[in-house]
């Protein structure tokens, strides 16, 4: 049955800039401290720390990211109930290879890899073992969805940290965690991030 054609265009999209991402250089350089002249001491005023800048990435990574949170429930042939608050995407951000990696899962076997250092993976609805990853995910989320807050930003996340969104019928909820607390297996949101892992493997090791 062919798809319909907001699905299309999604992946169209998707497709396309995929296409055209580039490596890039790595984290952006830390602000550098400025060194001033001592004032004589009845002038001297304390100068603030320098603080290390949020890492610069590439327009082609934030534009194919900003697809995933974009995309609404009739793209991925999801059809909202009255009353329901159904998730039907999960994102999870994490760092990785001298980058940061985002799996995208929709609750239509769609599933995608972004790196910011360039390359990535789309399509995984043509591969069986992507597609039921990425639906074991979404069904997860949901048995899991109250134990994300509603959130209305989505950054990427800090140097050290995961971040895990879910894209509901009901709006946007995430949380960001520390990656060192979400990689053991008694963390309450463990299962999410596994869950994200198993669909970098199943394309790792999907025929094409």
């Amino acid at each position: 049955m062919p798809l319909r054609p907001k699905l299309q265009r999604f992946r169209a999209l998707a497709a396309l800039l995929t296409v055209v991402l580039t490596p890039l250089a790595g984290p952006a350089a830390r602000a550098q401290i400025q060194t001033q002249t001592p004032a004589p001491p009845a002038k001297a005023a304390a100068q603030p720390a320098a603080q290390a800048q949020p890492p610069a990435y590439p327009d082609k990574y934030l534009a194919l990211r900003e697809v995933a949170f974009s995309t609404k429930p009739e793209d991925v042939e999801i059809q909202a109930k009255p009353g329901v608050e159904q998730v039907y995407g999960v994102i999870v951000e994490f760092h990785a290879s001298g980058g940061t990696a985002t799996v995208v899962a929709f609750a239509s076997g769609d599933a995608s890899i972004y790196r910011s250092n360039g390359g990535g993976k789309i399509g995984g609805r043509r591969e069986p073992v992507v597609a039921d990853a990425a639906r074991a995910l979404v069904a997860l989320a949901q048995i899991q969805l109250t134990d994300l807050p509603k959130v209305v930003q989505y950054p990427p996340p800090a140097p050290d940290h995961v971040t895990v969104y879910l894209l509901t019928t009901a709006g946007l909820r995430g949380v960001e965690k520390e990656q060192i607390d979400i990689v053991a297996a008694d963390d309450r949101l463990n299962p999410l991030y596994a869950g994200a892992q198993q669909i970098v493997s199943a394309f790792a090791n999907a025929p094409s």
